[in-house]
């Protein structure tokens, strides 16, 4: 089960100012625990490269990415 969110990083066509962008993205605690301290990019459960965010920086109105939400 996972218990870890990332999001993806900006790209050209998203909005400036954020360094991460779009959806939260669920992550494999196993391969998102050590992605946290490393700030590694990692795969979620959807196959997107996300960096591991702390829960508490993410804004409370941002919605899971529909793959990772209904399993892919």
């Amino acid at each position: 089960m996972a218990n870890v969110i990332g999001r993806a990083r900006r790209t050209a066509e998203d909005p400036v100012g954020e360094k991460l962008a779009g959806p939260l993205h669920a992550v494999d605690a196993a391969v998102g625990r050590p992605a946290l301290e490393s700030h590694e990019d990692v795969p979620a459960l959807c196959g997107a490269y996300v960096q591991v965010v702390p829960v508490e920086d993410v804004p409370d109105d941002t919605g899971l990415c529909p793959a990772c939400q209904h399993g892919s």
